[in-house]
Formats: C-alpha cells, sequence, structure tokens
C-alpha cells in the first residue's frame, strides 16, 4: 500500500515522509544475524585493481587503513574482488578463459601465485590488526571475470569461505546462464544465504544484481503505466525478475545499477536510480549505489565532495575503490569527516530523498534519529549557485516537519552557522556540494 501511495504522490517531499513510513514499518525484515545492521564501511579491489590482486597489495592496504587513521573511523572491512581463483586458460592480471576444475572437495582453488599458502594465513593476519575480510563469487557458473563461481556449489563455497577465514561475501550477476527470468538468480541467491546462515558464523552477505541484464528491462519498482509497446516488453513481468523487492531479504545490501564510473554522470545516475529503490531500505537492508570513487583521480575535489556527502545522506555503505595508499591528505580527511559519517551510521537507516531540484541545482534531506535533519546540496552546473531551503511556513521542504526556527551547522567544516528562521540559503561552488544540519530550537 505505501508503494502505491508513492506511486500516485508526485511531490517529493509527500514521498519523503512515506519512505520514512516504510522504513519504520520494515525495521524487522532484513537479515538478522548481528552484522551488518549499519552501513558496511570498508575497502574493494575492484575500481583500481581489478584482476591484479595479491595478499601483498591486501597487507599494504589494510596498513594504510590503520596509519590514516581510516580503520578508526569506521573502515574495517578489506575485501577482494573478482580474480582469485585458479585459470585454466588466461587469468593472472587478466579475464579468465576457462577456469580451472574444483579439487577433490569441490572446493575453488586459490590462486597460489597471488595468495600464497591460501587465504586463511591472509585472513588471520588482517584479523590481528582488527580488521574484517570479504570475498567475492558470482551466483552464475563463472565470474564476470571468467573465473569460478558458485552456481549449484553454493553450499561448499559459503563453508570454504567461513573455512577460510571471511567475515563478508560478495554474490555478483554478470551471465545469462543464471539471470533473473528464470528465477535462477533469486534460487542461487536464496541458496547462499541459507549456506552461509549453516555455517554458523555471522557473515555480511552482499547481492550485486546490477549486471545479469540490462536494468532497463527489469526496472519498473511501482509498475507505473506504460503504452509504449516496445518500452512494454522490456518491463519486469515475473515474481523473480522485481530483484529489489526481494533482495533485501536475503541480502544486508543490494546494488541494482551498473558498476559506477569515476566520472559525474555515473554519479549521478547511480544516484538517481536510488530513489526507485528508497522504500525498501532499513537497517540491515541497504541499497547501494556503488563503491566511492573518491581520489581515483578523474573528478574534482568538489564532485568527489559531493558524492561523499550524497552517500552519506543516502545512508549507504561506504565502499572506498581507490588505492589508499596514494590518497592525499585532503581525501583521506573526506573520507573520515566524523560528522558526515554519522549521518551515514545514523540509527534510524532512512534514505535521504530527494526533496526539490531547480535548475541545477538539487536538495536532499536525511530525517535523523535525534530529530535532526541532514541536508545536502547539489551544483550541478558550471556556475557558483545559492540554494533556499525552507524549514517553516507557508512551506517546508522538511515535509511535513514545519520548524519556526532551527540550529544550523556545516558539518563538514564543524562550524555552526547559526540559528535560522523559516528559511536559509546556501552558496554552493559549481559541481560541488555542502551538507548541514538542520536542529529544530
Amino acid at each position: 500500500q505505501l508503494a502505491i501511495a508513492m506511486n500516485k504522490s508526485d511531490h517529493p517531499a509527500q514521498r519523503l515522509v512515506l519512505l520514512v513510513l516504510a522504513a519504520l514499518l520494515s525495521l524487522s525484515a532484513g537479515v538478522e544475524n548481528g552484522v551488518g545492521w549499519l552501513p558496511v564501511q570498508g575497502w574493494s579491489t575492484w575500481n583500481t585493481f581489478q584482476f591484479n590482486i595479491s595478499s601483498d597489495l591486501l597487507l599494504t592496504t589494510a596498513q594504510t587503513l590503520l596509519t590514516s587513521g581510516l580503520k578508526d573511523a569506521g573502515y574495517n572491512y578489506v575485501l577482494i574482488d573478482d580474480g582469485w581463483s585458479v585459470c585454466a586458460e588466461g587469468g593472472g592480471m587478466d579475464k579468465c578463459r576457462q577456469p580451472a576444475p574444483r579439487d577433490a572437495d569441490g572446493r575453488i582453488p586459490v590462486d597460489q601465485a597471488k595468495f600464497p599458502g591460501g587465504f586463511k594465513p591472509l585472513t588471520d593476519k588482517l584479523h590481528t590488526m582488527g580488521l574484517k575480510v570479504g570475498i567475492y563469487t558470482a551466483v552464475s557458473a563463472t565470474t564476470c571475470g571468467g573465473y569460478a563461481g558458485s552456481l549449484g556449489h553454493e553450499a561448499v563455497d559459503a563453508q570454504s569461505f567461513v573455512d577460510w577465514g571471511f567475515d563478508f561475501v560478495k554474490h555478483d550477476t554478470c551471465n545469462t546462464d543464471c539471470g533473473v527470468h528464470d528465477f535462477c538468480l533469486q534460487n542461487s541467491t536464496w541458496k547462499m544465504h541459507q549456506a552461509l546462515n549453516e555455517t554458523g558464523k555471522p557473515v555480511v552477505y552482499y547481492l550485486d544484481s546490477g549486471n545479469p541484464t540490462s536494468p532497463q528491462r527489469v526496472f519498473n519498482p511501482h509498475q507505473r503505466s506504460v503504452t509504449n509497446p516496445e518500452a512494454l516488453a522490456k518491463l519486469a513481468v515475473r515474481p523473480s525478475e522485481l530483484v529489489w523487492q526481494w533482495a533485501h531479504d536475503t541480502a544486508h545490501f543490494f546494488k541494482s545499477w551498473f558498476d559506477i564510473e569515476d566520472t559525474w554522470e555515473s554519479t549521478m545516475t547511480n544516484l538517481h536510480n536510488q530513489v526507485r529503490v528508497a522504500e525498501y531500505q532499513a537497517c540491515g537492508r541497504f541499497n547501494f549505489p556503488g563503491m566511492l570513487t573518491v581520489g581515483q583521480g578523474a573528478q574534482t575535489a568538489g564532485q568527489y565532495r559531493a558524492q561523499m556527502f550524497l552517500w552519506a545522506v543516502l545512508g549507504a555503505p561506504l565502499i572506498i575503490g581507490a588505492d589508499i595508499r596514494q590518497l592525499n591528505a585532503e581525501f583521506i580527511s573526506l573520507l573520515k569527516a566524523p560528522e558526515v559519517l554519522q549521518i551515514n551510521q545514523d540509527s534510524d537507516c532512512i534514505q535521504g530523498s530527494l526533496s526539490k531540484a531547480l535548475n541545477a541545482t538539487e536538495l536532499w534531506i536525511k530525517p535523523l534519529h535525534s530529530g535532526a535533519f541532514a541536508a545536502v546540496v547539489v551544483n550541478k552546473g558550471s556556475q557558483p549557485a545559492t540554494v533556499s531551503v525552507n524549514i517553516g511556513h507557508p512551506w517546508t521542504d522538511l515535509f511535513p516537519a514545519v520548524v519556526p526556527s532551527a540550529r544550523l551547522r556545516d558539518v563538514f567544516a564543524g562550524k555552526d552557522l547559526g540559528v535560522v528562521n523559516t528559511r536559509f540559503e546556501l552558496p554552493v561552488d559549481p559541481m560541488d556540494a555542502r551538507i548541514v544540519t538542520i536542529t529544530p530550537q
């Protein structure tokens, strides 16, 4: 009923109220195994290194997490992505043309050239550093890179991952042998979910379903009216295709769009596709817009600030994709900004909502457990802009809240901006953003 009401609501602020109600109603419906209740923070090999991974890379990066203060800021997951297993043809630092067969126990063989002695010595070392470790697999017979996947082997792989010391599993979707249209994706995901639970170890489980088929083919969460025959043929019609509806009953977090790229366009595209699935987010069941690209090098500092602030107000998992060993002090400080991270880790887990968009600017609002609101103003244009935020009569961007007066704080700068009444204005540089909290007086 909430989904129907949201479908009928044309006003962003009204949709925000319905999102809050949906999140509160579904708090108990997520994956409850003692982990993943708040957004995961960590670092992944994929964005920068892809298949060029090794124990040395993991250990030196882990050391940087400690020395930079990122671990103390909450980034305590070190995540291995694709390319860790033995390949019969190809492989190494590239895609695999033919994966090696499983061993006599049915387990995927670990590439000893990349991970000497296998995974257990590595995970043991990382655990002694106070970190948790993640591994990658796929719902299909092979991974996105052509390495061995888990289709038909979910139980043995789940047990292998736990035996090897892993605390996190990423389950990817790439190939047509296990897609959304024949229930294979849903079945394989549920089998992995159950198999991980049966190991007895609490493991964070992440489903990346952005790739099994074009999201334009399956993405129509609210079954909006479509009359164009060509468009109609591309819409999801089977329950298994409605991944955004069932994924959060299986996984702690879920990505429903393509992998993010280190471009402003990709950041904005992945951001706006989260609006469609916001009602399904709650504690322990998060929407994931993609990894943080902060510091990867192709965008400006302002664009990276915007991504960090927006991911915080979304309440999204924060997975760093850059080589943190090479990050400068500005980007390290951005990633561990304490008051920004407090917004991301807010205990109500409500996904922020697009409250209004005007010309090249946007205003995103997130209600916080304290009763305050977090607000991000984004300037997507090439010229400086000033964004007006209304908090009281006759109109409020905090709908339905009406706040006659409030304390305003720039949480990134750590600076109080005084008391505001009814409305206030925030200047924003081109291709940049600002993040504030609005605390009712």
